[in-house]
């Protein structure tokens, strides 16, 4: 996790608003005091020009060092409408002297995000446990304590947040914030099952994984963790069933490249030499030219900052003209939440934009609302771009160590098949009628689906295999 992405809600046009970009206006014009600019950000917010605020409060904060509750309280609105773009441009030294939640958040996300754990987790600490921000700064905090192998404490900070964000949750009356909450959740309950999976107890994060949904936009990221659970479990036929998931029609623009590793994997813990060469050979055969790909498209508009996100605007016959691959990783990238909420941000930053352009008196204040609304669009559409950019990196970065591992994997099954690997006939007796239920291992509450050569969509993620053993002692390789 980079940082906590805050829940975007989008602008509506209003009387109020017009009222309200008038009142600043007037004071733009007329108040010399030096809480000026604290009073024309709380009547740009009062009129939902949330983003238009941001260089006011940023001015203000930079020159004074008080703040009252109703600026505290316009501070966490822009937190709440615009995520952490609040206070944008101010330094840690500066925020640090601030001791409110929603500056805390700030701060304590930016430190995070630099890797400046020990300073975050103390800025984070002064949020109150009452206040709606200590779910997120309970979810970074339990990642640092994490990090630093402090995983009772994490556990009870993931804790803390799934508490917290399940009452928001139920609190809430807007839809999108019930949603972001949910996901906030979901997070922290990934999070847990995680450190239990560092513990080795990987039953424990099986049962915890059973709390995501199947219709969460998280749950296809944990089938691979699940996976991995069963494996060490030695239920290397459940693993099997869980990689193979993601080749459901409902998952094709999931790439997963460590799941070929896995299913290589399990399949060479099976004594099954044969198929796992298959998977190795496949491996190779689709990720490779996948990587090229990639690194040719990286290559040419490496220093574009709109390229990736003008992808993702494209209309459906432009998308259709690429690269089947890299259309569909930009649809996986699309389905990510922390993707969708700069997206819904940028969106948010557009309205405004079109929001000050229609109103009917112009003048060098609204003009310079305009141009600080551009500067801000241009910088959350670089942001997105290289958020997608850097995911690509990152998918290339993944097929490259992956193929490592299958080039020693695939050095140990020479060794096992030597002349055999060749046998045609060998390969062409491996079917899929070969498995048996008495290979399957099941717990009571599990279902038991009986099908062939189907996937249904209630049957996600409960797939197992029905493979015997073929080798002849226990003594099988680890990974």
């Amino acid at each position: 996790m980079k940082y906590i992405a805050i829940l975007i809600v989008l602008l509506s046009t209003s009387f109020e608003a017009s009222a309200s970009a008038k009142g600043a206006y007037e004071l733009y014009q007329k108040d010399k005091s030096k809480t000026r600019d604290k009073k024309i950000a709380h009547e740009l917010i009062e009129g939902q020009y949330y983003f238009s605020a941001i260089p006011y409060i940023n001015n203000y904060l930079e020159t004074n060092n008080e703040i009252d509750a109703e600026l505290e309280a316009d501070i966490e609105t822009l937190v709440i409408k615009t995520g952490t773009m609040a206070v944008l441009n101010l330094d840690e030294k500066r925020l640090e002297g601030f001791n409110i939640p929603s500056i805390s958040l700030i701060l304590g996300t930016r430190l995070f995000n630099k890797e400046q754990n020990a300073k975050a987790y103390e800025i984070l600490s002064r949020i109150p446990e009452t206040h709606q921000f200590s779910a997120e700064a309970a979810l970074i905090k339990g990642t640092i304590r994490n990090l630093e192998r402090k995983n009772i404490e994490a556990n009870n900070l993931y804790e803390a947040c799934i508490k917290k964000s399940s009452a928001l949750e139920e609190s809430s009356k807007g839809e999108k914030l019930k949603r972001y909450y949910d996901y906030l959740k979901e997070t922290c309950i990934i999070r847990t099952a995680r450190v239990k999976i560092e513990e080795k107890k990987y039953s424990e994060a099986l049962e915890t994984y059973e709390q995501i949904d199947k219709r969460s936009y998280k749950w296809p990221y944990i089938l691979m963790d699940q996976a991995w659970a069963h494996y060490y479990l030695k239920d290397y036929n459940r693993a099997l069933g869980l990689t193979t998931t993601y080749k459901s029609p409902l998952l094709e623009s999931y790439f997963f490249p460590e799941a070929e590793v896995l299913m290589a994997l399990s399949y060479y813990n099976l004594c099954l030499w044969d198929d796992s060469l298959k998977v190795v050979d496949h491996f190779y055969d689709v990720y490779q030219p996948k990587a090229q790909a990639l690194k040719e498209i990286l290559g040419k508009n490496k220093a574009s900052n709109t390229y990736f996100l003008d992808l993702y605007y494209a209309d459906p016959e432009a998308r259709g003209n690429l690269n089947p691959f890299i259309r569909n990783l930009i649809t996986q990238t699309r389905k990510q939440v922390k993707f969708n909420l700069d997206l819904a941000s940028l969106k948010a930053a557009k309205d405004e934009l079109q929001l000050l352009k229609r109103l009917k008196n112009k003048n060098d204040f609204t003009q310079t609302l305009e141009g600080n609304l551009d500067s801000t669009i241009s910088f959350i559409s670089a942001k997105i771009n290289f958020y997608i950019k850097k995911e690509i990196f990152t998918f290339i970065n993944e097929i490259h160590k992956h193929s490592f591992s299958m080039f020693n994997l695939k050095l140990e099954l020479l060794s096992k098949k030597r002349d055999e690997i060749y046998n045609a006939k060998a390969l062409a007796a491996t079917d899929r009628n070969r498995g048996s239920d008495v290979n399957v291992k099941r717990k009571t509450s599990q279902y038991y689906f009986d099908f062939n050569g189907s996937f249904w969509a209630d049957e996600l993620g409960d797939y197992s295999f029905g493979l015997q053993s073929a080798c002849k002692d226990t003594s099988v390789a680890k990974k």
